[in-house]
């Protein structure tokens, strides 16, 4: 029976926004007519005092005018006219003795010998006289009269009472639809706006299911739960992103462990046969830490080209002189190039400053030095330049060395890429893939362009974050370096 319920009415959240929504709307609902009703309660027993003293001021200037005989005509003539509203009169004398009284039939009844044991009111004093059934109440209005006698005018509060107990009734059966409205009105709002949250849980539960691919519709509002459907795709994306580098990079490794294990195995093979000879086993270990070498930078560099293609690279970033970051990675193969002969020159004025991560860009112009050397003939020339462009700082190796083809061009940046006539060359293959990946990390881009038996040039981009904080003047001549 219970499974029957819908969702909403069977979680917590959805009833009771729908029970604090109804409460709050009931409430305000019954705030409002209670503040109706004492406003009209109010403006009726103000309308009701002001007729009263009206009439009062009317009956004590016919007094005043034409004594008590004539006054006693004129409300007489009044009563068969009917001209004005029935009011409770009462003329007293100098010992507050009753010496006229007039009062409608079809008032309750009032016991009015208390008015004449009563001292006499002052002018502008209210007497409040209760009903004997207590349910009305008369309100009177005291005047003097010139002759030492007090005139008192009065009316009844069960006209007033009469609207007031009708307009209760109808605040009573308006209440109940209202109620009834504010209940299904929250359920319906509450369901609405919980809408996203359940897409939410449902595309939770979708990719337990497997679907990887599912993702939070969105509506297009731009309110708070359409901008956290927005955050949670967002980082549904990026969750994919992280595994499908994670994947690549297992695969990557799994593929290329093969040949430097089977290599080792190798080495220990011989050194096994060997039947213990220390030089030759002194070799074979040699050799094993050399392998051993290779296949840690092979899995470092992996690793770290992974972590920047899927964003979690940490990057150390602080100002960075360019010209001392470009000399001192040209200082670092200034030996390997003496050997083949090559110059290297460096082109660079000296306000170029990049907040960046040193150590990342050492490694990636190592990269690039690293593989313009490898590849250029003895004698060739090597050229590294920096310079500001707007708001980026570009860097640009060009080489005279062998160059590439155009179907070679577009796979260079792939891991462990390695052209035919490459592979007469020590190396892993990742070196490209690195610069790219650090590249990116600091949201800045790198192309390349070669022509076979030309050369190559590769160019940097990276934005320029912060200002200049070279202590050199900006006049100052280029750094110019020749090796």
């Amino acid at each position: 029976m219970f499974s029957r319920v819908p969702d909403f009415f069977r979680k917590g959240l959805g009833v009771r926004i729908a029970l604090w929504y109804s409460v709050f709307f009931i409430l305000s609902t019954l705030s409002l007519f209670a503040l109706a009703y004492a406003l009209l309660a109010s403006s009726l027993r103000q309308h009701d005092r002001d007729s009263i003293e009206q009439r009062l001021h009317q009956l004590a200037a016919e007094y005043q005018a034409e004594d008590l005989a004539g006054l006693k005509k004129e409300l007489a003539l009044e009563a068969r006219l009917r001209k004005t509203k029935p009011f409770f009169i009462r003329i007293a004398g100098p010992a507050n003795s009753t010496v006229f009284l007039e009062i409608p039939d079809q008032w309750a009844e009032y016991d009015l010998n208390r008015l004449e044991h009563a001292p006499m009111a002052d002018p502008g004093t209210w007497i409040q006289l209760r009903a004997n059934d207590d349910e009305a109440v008369l309100e009177i209005a005291s005047a003097r009269l010139p002759d030492g006698g007090l005139l008192q005018v009065g009316k009844s509060t069960e006209e007033r009472d009469s609207v007031l107990e009708r307009f209760g009734w109808i605040v009573a059966g308006v209440m109940f639809p209202m109620a009834i409205v504010g209940v299904l009105g929250g359920a319906f709002l509450a369901r609405r706006a919980l809408r996203p949250i359940r897409q939410l849980i449902q595309t939770v539960h979708a990719i337990k299911s497997g679907a990887m691919e599912a993702r939070v519709s969105l509506r297009a509002t731009g309110d708070e739960l359409d901008e956290l459907g927005t955050l949670f795709n967002g980082m549904l994306d990026q969750i994919a992103i992280l595994i499908q580098g994670m994947r690549e990079a297992i695969d990557n490794v799994a593929h290329d462990l093969r040949t430097p294990l089977a290599r080792l195995r190798g080495i220990a093979e011989i050194a096994l046969r060997s039947d213990g000879e220390p030089a030759i086993c002194r070799d074979a270990l040699a050799d094993c830490v050399e392998e051993s070498d290779q296949l840690l930078r092979m899995l470092n560099t992996l690793m770290d080209i992974a972590e920047a293609e899927t964003g979690t690279l940490k990057l150390h970033l602080e100002p960075v002189s360019i010209p001392i970051l470009l000399a001192d990675a040209v200082d670092l193969y200034q030996q390997v190039a003496e050997e083949k002969a090559i110059t290297v020159s460096i082109s660079a004025p000296p306000s170029v400053w990049l907040t960046a991560d040193r150590a990342r860009l050492r490694q990636v112009m190592a990269n690039l030095l690293d593989n313009a050397i490898k590849y250029t003939p003895a004698g060739g020339r090597i050229e590294v330049e920096a310079f500001a462009r707007q708001n980026a700082i570009v860097i640009r190796v060009s080489d005279t060395g062998i160059g590439m083809t155009a179907d070679e061009l577009p796979k260079i940046w792939d891991r462990l890429y390695r052209g035919d006539r490459s592979r007469s060359q020590r190396g892993l293959g990742l070196g490209l893939s690195l610069v790219k990946a650090v590249v990116a990390a600091h949201k800045g881009q790198v192309e390349a362009s070669s022509q076979p038996e030309v050369g190559s040039i590769f160019t940097l981009t990276l934005p320029r974050v912060g200002t200049d904080d070279s202590p050199r003047r900006s006049d100052d001549p280029p750094i110019l370096t020749k090796l």
